[in-house]
């Protein structure tokens, strides 16, 4: 019991978190993963600003989790 106490201590602000938005960083995690497709896909990008428009162009059409 005393382990799991001072677990949820140390994880206390991500516990709170989940249980007043309701949010996990599985978003977060799959946001992650689209952008690593998208910089492996734009290799030979001549600049970080390209790679950054591309970025922002395929994260618009992502529906975050408070619009589900």
């Amino acid at each position: 019991m005393e382990k799991t106490a001072k677990m949820i201590e140390r994880h206390l602000e991500g516990v709170m978190a989940h249980w007043l938005h309701g949010t996990t960083n599985a978003f977060l995690e799959g946001l992650n993963s689209v952008f690593s497709a998208v910089k492996r896909k734009a290799r030979g990008l001549r600049s970080t600003k390209n790679l950054r428009t591309i970025l922002y162009f395929t994260a618009e059409r992502l529906n975050s989790p408070a619009t589900l």
